[in-house]
């Protein structure tokens, strides 16, 4: 048995994890807290407080800034992003498919031994019985579910929030700093040089063999987020891994609402639409259905794609590390992807590198503060 497999069986099972059942133990002595506070932080998980109350202070903003948009188009936004080709909309498919289908893996054979026992002991813990199974199967698929709050949380703060940066900004964009930049580090814009390469004959030719074009496979990697990071998350609350789960999706909800600050204090469009003489074949026929969804969003710096796929290669690495090496090729199609779209310059890159490398430093300290003050008891392993 490997460290990892290790590591799930003696972490507690999904079934008694707080999020779906009351938590257990009494209060650490040293952090006393009046009981209506205690209560905030048993009712909400770390992130969801955090991406929750960003939600809130873009709501109020909404209401006191001057020029905001109004309810129906905000709105109108929102039901375009839950259609066939929005990002919530493929968020909540892909989340709904991931839970389902591991429920239904979960509901086979519940009086399975062996090594059908060590995989579901993430679902099933230490119940023995088919109806002691069965509890923690449904129990572990409502965690699940409420497991995905934070990805439709930031899918909701993302679509306030450039609704609401022109409104606060106005017309104010540092494209051309960011620019200056590049050429001072590269000679000419990033995404110029990069689409550059890539669109060399042979390039080209050896990937229409398969019947594709270069922009597909950008694409697809592009957009990869929508399911990857989802994916790692549910596999680690299948397999009971909740000090990984916990830190990633910490993480995660650190990441978006430092990026969505950003978005708010460095407005930075991408050189797709500031530099369509540089960044070549610039043309409709070119535009991907990123673009649909995207448009010309001030949602450059830091590159949340950069910071999330970063996020997600430290994240499987440390807990699930066959994932790492599956999604690695797809990972770095994403930083290329970034330039190749021309969606981004360098410094959007490093400071996505940097954001994800910090938001994974301090989930962990900030996620132990705040199940402290829920009065949550730190579980000890158990020598095997």
């Amino acid at each position: 048995m490997d460290d990892g497999q290790a590591t799930a069986l003696l972490e507690p099972s999904t079934g008694a994890h707080a999020s779906v059942k009351k938590p257990s133990g009494r209060p650490q002595p040293d952090t006393p807290r009046p009981a209506r506070w205690r209560l905030l932080f048993r009712v909400f998980r770390f992130e969801e407080a955090l991406l929750l109350g960003l939600l809130a202070l873009f709501v109020v903003s909404y209401a006191l800034v001057s020029g905001a948009p109004g309810l129906g188009r905000l709105w109108d936004s929102f039901e375009y992003n839950f259609h066939g080709r929005g990002t919530m909309w493929m968020f909540t498919l892909w989340c709904a498919l991931g839970t389902l289908f591991l429920l239904f893996v979960a509901s086979l054979p519940l009086a399975g031994k062996g090594n059908f026992r060590r995989l579901m002991h993430g679902v099933w813990g230490e119940a023995t019985t088919t109806g002691a199974r069965m509890k923690n199967t449904t129990l572990w698929g409502l965690g699940g579910l409420r497991a995905y709050v934070p990805f439709l949380a930031c899918m909701g703060v993302y679509e306030m929030n450039k609704k609401l940066i022109p409104a606060i900004r106005g017309e104010t964009l540092y494209d051309i700093q960011m620019a200056r930049f590049d050429i001072w580090l590269l000679g000419d814009l990033s995404a110029a040089l990069v689409r550059k390469f890539f669109d060399q004959p042979w390039i080209t030719d050896l990937i229409g063999l398969v019947g594709l074009r270069q922009i597909d496979i950008h694409e697809a990697c592009y957009i990869s987020y929508v399911y990857a990071a989802p994916a790692l998350a549910l596999a680690l609350w299948f397999l009971g891994r909740r000090e990984h789960f916990n830190r990633f999706m910490g993480a995660l909800a650190i990441t978006g609402a430092l990026a969505y600050i950003g978005y708010v204090v460095v407005p930075v469009v991408g050189p797709k639409y500031v530099f369509e003489d540089r960044w070549l074949q610039a043309t409709t026929s070119a535009l991907s259905f990123m673009d649909d969804i995207k448009d010309r969003n001030r949602d450059c710096f830091p590159s949340l794609h950069t910071a999330w796929t970063t996020l997600f290669l430290i994240a499987s690495w440390k807990g699930i590390r066959p994932l790492f090496w599956v999604y690695l090729p797809v990972g770095i199609g994403v930083y290329i992807a970034t330039f190749y779209g021309g969606y981004h310059y360098i410094p959007d890159i490093i400071a996505g590198h940097a954001l994800a490398i910090f938001a994974w430093w301090a989930a962990r300290p900030l996620r132990q503060w705040w199940d402290r003050r829920a009065g949550a008891v730190k579980e000890k392993s158990v020598a095997v």
